[in-house]
């Protein structure tokens, strides 16, 4: 039953995904205009590309990294490589250099954000802080 799960599940994360990453380089547009000189400006852009691919990747971890357990990292690996070629086919070939390496920025986090993620995720251990009160009267 798992198994089913897992591969009907598959497409709709990685639509999902592409559509968060999609919709968040939409709201992160605002960024750049924070500044008011150039140089700032296009730092802000830099900076906003990379936000919006590791915000896409954190809001994707856990629901990937609990459904495919010991595959996790391969599959959030195949879920974003899929992901940026697809947003690569969809771009059109841009003219100026610092637009062409603000969309390689956005790639390359879209395509690394969601495995590094998930590999953080699976090498966190809980750390047994839960400590239950006594029962009274116990020694």
């Amino acid at each position: 039953m798992r198994l089913v799960l897992q591969i009907a599940l598959y497409l709709p994360l990685l639509y999902g995904y592409w559509h968060v990453h999609s919709r968040l380089a939409l709201w992160v547009q605002w960024m750049p205009d924070l500044f008011s000189s150039r140089p700032f400006q296009l730092s802000g852009l830099l900076a906003a590309s990379a936000l919006c691919g590791l915000l896409a990747g954190i809001a994707f971890s856990v629901p990937v990294a609990l459904l495919y357990r010991q595959n996790a990292v391969l599959v959030a690996l195949t879920i974003s490589l899929m992901g940026a070629a697809f947003d690569f086919y969809l771009m059109s070939a841009p003219s100026r250099p610092f637009t062409v390496a603000a969309l390689a920025v956005d790639l390359l986090a879209f395509a690394a954000a969601l495995p590094i993620v998930v590999l953080v995720f699976r090498r966190l251990r809980p750390n047994n802080s839960f400590k239950p009160n006594p029962l009274r009267g116990s020694a």
